[in-house]
């Protein structure tokens, strides 16, 4: 891709300050506002853009494409490769686009003029999804514009608000039942925070998350006052005990403390065996200092986090080996589990540019496709000719007209390029694991021999066409709440 054109730029010829420093508060905070009106400005201008992208790539064959990677999947693979993003947040983004243009062009013009943020179309776009009727949907448009343009602020709830009544006033049957929706959205999650920690977090009913809550806290209460652990802390080993069966202690040290006791945190029923892998250089954790490690599905770690690890009694070290073979002896096409850990600890990461799944569950793809007939030819099952894609991009590159490419440096560190059907490269990781490890240039692997190939792949395919799929879902959703709403008793509507 070309430089960035903004770079280049004097923040006047786009109606900025030039000077900040020194300028009077007020002005300071009129020029944020500007700013953050210019950054609807260019959020209108993306939605413009991906929605003529869809004007142009996907064609009335989406109406009857069963394949999973349909004219609409490839077309937001362009843009999540350009962008670098995930190619769910590329759909997604080209979804809103569309449903601002046929259906809320009011309301991205509202965009475009900076009286909406950017974070807000999203509540727009998702609440007012289900009105099909084209003439109440421009209703609720110029309603939910004109009411974007008041003078006064929003905050998220109050926009949430207004748009759930205007659509409630125009198209009762498609007001999302808010509490249902909810409770059918209930979901468990992780996320990565930073010196190897992690949270957790999972939505429930309110009566569900008491009874969970009073369960933490019943255990985390039984211990002495002499427990190091502030409450807080204290609740997360609680919920750990209660979800894994580690016996519940007190961390006074005091040998004859009996706090901990008359309280069972061991949970019922058979155990879980769990396995995290960590890719580490023992040789450097035998020393002092030592060299962080990396936890696929999490990220980097710290060399002290890496120590501990170690001392664990349930942990298991596998080496690399220096030598191994590339490929299994009974089918030169797939890779060994030397390999294939191998790749995991390279490539870290699906190498297509913004994707984020952990190469531990992506697929080893070849990047020259494998010669069956004469593999000398190239496209053998080697480090040099591997990389690891999740199941959709390995798709996209076997089944559409993307391409990619990867050399080896000097230094044996892979250099990837992936390529649209229209001819723009962009690069691909510019971290790998060998910016943790470069000691695995030292790893030899023997050359595959030949072997009988494996069967074609076929595409994947989906149950029915996707705007079928969505039709569906909307007629489904739309008939559950007519129905609840045939059987209220009340005829007043909800007070808003």
């Amino acid at each position: 891709m070309s430089e960035s054109r903004w770079a280049g730029e004097s923040p006047a010829a786009f109606g900025l300050l030039g000077d900040v420093e020194g300028a009077p508060v007020n002005d300071l905070l009129a020029e944020m506002v500007h700013a953050t009106a210019g950054q609807s400005f260019l959020e209108w201008q993306r939605y413009r853009i991906a929605a003529e992208l869809d004007s142009q790539l996907v064609g009335e064959e989406v109406l009857t494409d069963y394949r999973m990677i349909d004219s609409t999947a490839l077309c937001a693979a362009r843009i999540a490769t350009v962008l670098s993003i995930s190619q769910v947040a590329a759909e997604g983004l080209l979804a809103r686009a569309v449903a601002l243009r046929d259906r809320l062009p009011q309301v991205l013009l509202c965009l475009r003029d900076g009286k909406v943020a950017p974070q807000h179309i999203r509540t727009i776009v998702s609440r007012t999804d289900l009105i099909t009727d084209e003439t109440i949907a421009a209703m609720v448009d110029a309603e939910i514009a004109e009411c974007l343009r008041r003078r006064g602020s929003w905050s998220p709830n109050r926009l949430r608000d207004m748009v759930d009544r205007t659509v409630y006033t125009h198209d009762p049957d498609a007001v999302r039942e808010r509490r249902q929706v909810a409770k059918d959205a209930r979901a468990f999650w992780t996320d990565n925070d930073a010196d190897g920690m992690g949270t957790v977090g999972a939505s429930m009913t309110a009566e569900n998350t008491l009874l969970l809550a009073q369960r933490v806290h019943a255990a985390a209460d039984h211990v002495c006052k002499n427990d190091p652990r502030t409450t807080a802390a204290r609740r997360s080993d609680a919920l750990v005990a209660l979800t894994t069966g580690i016996p519940w202690e007190c961390l006074c040290g005091d040998p004859d403390c009996t706090a901990a006791q008359g309280w069972d945190a061991t949970p019922t029923g058979p155990g879980t065996s769990v396995v995290v892998h960590v890719v580490a250089d023992t040789t450097a954790h035998l020393k002092h200092g030592g060299k962080p490690g990396f936890m696929p599905g999490h990220g980097v770690v710290s060399a002290e986090h890496v120590r501990d690890l170690v001392k664990r009694p349930d942990t298991i070290i596998r080496p690399l080996p220096t030598t191994a073979p590339a490929a299994q002896p009974a089918d030169p096409y797939r890779p060994s589990a030397a390999l294939q850990r191998f790749l995991w600890i390279r490539d870290h990461y699906c190498v297509w540019p913004g994707c984020n799944q952990p190469a531990i569950r992506c697929e080893a793809d070849h990047v020259t496709e494998y010669d069956h007939t004469n593999p000398e030819r190239g496209g053998q099952t080697t480090p040099e000719d591997m990389n690891s894609k999740c199941p959709f991009h390995h798709g996209v590159k076997t089944f559409s007209e993307f391409l990619d490419d990867q050399t080896i440096d000097d230094h044996g560190r892979p250099e990837v390029t992936i390529t649209t059907p229209e001819g723009v490269t962009v690069d691909g990781p510019a971290h790998t694991g060998f910016d943790l490890h470069p000691q695995l240039d030292h790893i030899e692997f023997t050359a595959p021999p030949n072997g009988p190939p494996p069967s074609t792949p076929e595409p994947p395919t989906r149950r029915r066409p996707r705007l079928e799929d969505k039709h569906v879902r909307r007629r489904t959703e739309r008939e559950r709440n007519r129905c609840a709403r045939e059987q209220d008793d009340t005829t007043d509507p909800p007070p808003f």
